[in-house]
């Protein structure tokens, strides 16, 4: 609104119109900007602080619970004896390994399944048959046929972290707007630059949605194969100190998993930001 018009304008207009120019230039405070973040931490100690009162006070028997601090100083006996950076980079292997097949798998294959009807209606029973089977059940088919070293375990994360990437990219493929295409269609994009500049950036946050699924069932996988198939892993560690009571221990275990998951769904945000910078508000 130039001079002219602010002079012709109301009272309540010319607030308006000078109100917004200094809204958009005020920068949000320190507090404003990593308050998601420090209230998560605050939600954490205060977990952690609950733990320990629980451990100390409540359930004071160490073969049903331990204080948080018990479970740090089996982290810290682990990581002096040299096994939890074998153990790390055992389950590591497998989750990197199983979740990365899942992603380079169930992503493309989904935006297929999404941008193709015939392909979707013929593939589409046998996703939601192997999606609702209990996959684990699988465990011995993998042993017959990787044996019990590490291909096993991300045969079997792949399997089960495959479906929830699949089926969510699909579903962001057909829920995308049909403006956005028809805007393409304006614009003469070819078919790959409709890929790239309409599907996958409309489709994007149900893509990462799947990813986060798939994150946490590919740990539940990493779990599931060193419990009943292995010889090292984090898995390992914790059916070993179930067989001897070992709960500090075994909680340990429990708690780099969470840390990886917690972990992970991290980085799938950020990706998320650094791909999509227009849902930042949202």
């Amino acid at each position: 609104m130039g001079n002219q018009g602010l002079k012709d304008a109301t009272e309540p207009e010319r607030q308006w119109a000078t109100a917004i120019p200094a809204a958009l230039q005020r920068r949000p405070t320190f507090r404003a900007r990593h308050a998601p973040a420090m209230r998560a931490i605050i939600s954490i100690m205060g977990g952690l602080l609950l733990w320990e009162f629980v451990g100390r006070f409540i359930v004071t028997d160490p073969i049903f619970f331990v204080p948080f601090t018990s479970v740090i100083a089996a982290l810290g006996k682990l990581a002096t004896s040299g096994n939890l950076a074998h153990h790390l980079s055992i389950s590591g292997t497998e989750y990197a390994g199983g979740f990365g097949l899942a992603i380079a798998v169930g992503v493309p294959f989904g935006i297929l399944m999404g941008a193709s009807r015939k392909l979707h209606d013929y593939v589409d029973p046998w996703v939601s048959a192997l999606y609702a089977t209990p996959l684990v059940a699988l465990t011995p088919f993998f042993i017959l046929v990787f044996g019990i070293g590490v291909e096993s375990k991300i045969a079997l994360v792949f399997t089960i972290a495959v479906f929830p990437a699949l089926i969510n990219t699909a579903a962001g493929v057909r829920a995308i707007d049909p403006s956005y295409l028809e805007v393409a269609s304006a614009f003469r994009l070819s078919r790959r630059q409709r890929f790239v500049k309409t599907l996958v950036p409309a489709s994007l946050p149900f893509i990462v949605s799947g990813l986060r699924l798939s994150a946490g069932r590919g740990l539940i996988g990493v779990v599931v194969g060193e419990l009943f198939f292995a010889s090292g892993g984090v898995g390992f560690v914790i059916s070993v100190s179930a067989q001897t009571f070992d709960t500090a221990t075994l909680l340990a275990g429990v708690l780099i998993f969470s840390v990886a998951g917690v972990s992970a769904f991290a980085i799938l945000r950020a990706l998320e930001r650094k791909l999509s910078p227009w849902r930042q508000g949202l």
